[in-house]
């Protein structure tokens, strides 16, 4: 992703975003401005709330070291926590958040991971978060946020969407050729006879390494997706931290936990950068019903937002412009 492109999905994220949270503003207290949502939380909860945010990093990094040191890879701790900060930057800027696999590919390759190992970690990952999502909203129909069903079946919805991309992703992991034909039409179009060789050999390693972690070896699934679990539990402790500490409401938050979770995938499921604008939407309507306030609710999602997107992407950028900057100095360096 070059530089303008990166600028225009900011841009398009803070429109998108904030377009969502003035029309509630407005249907809600009468306003549009959205200044005074962000100012109602004292700047030290958002320092507070941001380092606990932050903190999920390391976890996620530890994940991805375990998957990579089981295979045989010796990578550095700096480099797959750079891999999971910027990963979570280009999941920030593309449509439906689904960028951040690719760059995270991408970059473990360029480290010296093989791609079709690289790329089963991160299958893995998206269908740990569907299945995991889904797993969720079930137990939530079976507690007392049953009556979310009376509230227009968003978490029907949430399931229906995250067993159809759980479905298609175990299908494609287990049957990697079944895309052949897709390659194939793809190769002519584009006069690349090779793509399709290409194409074959990956998916045969891309098996060996889905047989790797999911049949030969699978335990160590079920230690990252319990690292998985660690992982969002502190991302919305960051949101639970807000509501308690900055607008004092006594919520439960486990309940808190499997409401957002539960609609997770409906909330995913919008084509801006980041999923902007539905996350803000989807989040503060189950949050509502929660807090039993809907001024509460979209204060503490104005500022969890805030704290969670908006600042994550400028964690993310100034990491990798440092990271660009280092680079193009020692290629420098080194002619001359």
């Amino acid at each position: 992703m070059g530089n303008k492109k990166m600028i225009l999905s900011i841009i398009i994220a803070i429109v998108a975003g904030f377009t969502v949270l003035s029309l509630i503003n407005f249907f809600n207290r009468g306003e549009v401005n959205v200044l005074p949502l962000l100012l109602s939380v004292p700047i030290k909860v958002y320092i507070l709330s941001f380092l606990i945010f932050v903190s999920s990093y390391f976890i996620e990094a530890l994940r991805m070291m375990y998957l990579l040191y089981h295979r045989g890879y010796r990578v550095k701790f700096g480099q797959v926590l750079y891999n999971n900060i910027v990963g979570y930057l280009f999941s920030y800027l593309t449509p439906f958040a689904m960028g951040g696999q690719a760059f995270q590919v991408y970059h473990l390759s360029s480290i010296g991971v093989d791609s079709s190992y690289a790329t089963g970690v991160m299958a893995a990952r998206i269908l740990q978060n569907s299945i995991g999502n889904m797993v969720i909203a079930i137990i939530m129909l079976n507690t007392t946020l049953g009556w979310l069903l009376k509230e227009g079946h968003i978490v029907i919805v949430g399931i229906a969407i995250s067993l159809t991309s759980s479905t298609f992703l175990i299908i494609s992991m287990a049957k990697p050729e079944i895309l052949i034909p897709l390659v194939k039409i793809v190769s002519k179009i584009f006069k690349k006879e090779k793509w399709l060789q290409k194409y074959k050999k990956w998916s045969s390693d891309f098996r060996e390494s889905i047989e790797y972690m999911w049949k030969k070896n699978l335990y160590i699934m079920f230690i990252d997706i319990f690292g998985w679990f660690c992982v969002i539990a502190i991302q919305l402790f960051s949101l639970f931290f807000i509501i308690k500490v900055a607008f004092h409401v006594d919520v439960n938050y486990w309940m808190l936990f499997g409401m957002i979770n539960a609609v997770n995938a409906l909330a995913y499921f919008v084509p801006t950068p980041g999923a902007s604008g539905g996350i803000e939407a989807t989040y503060q309507y189950v949050l509502s019903m929660l807090v039993k306030d809907s001024d509460i609710a979209l204060k503490s999602i104005t500022s969890w937002r805030f704290v969670a997107y908006y600042m994550q992407i400028i964690l993310g950028t100034i990491l990798m412009a440092s990271s660009n900057s280092k680079a193009l100095k020692a290629d420098e360096q080194g002619g001359r």
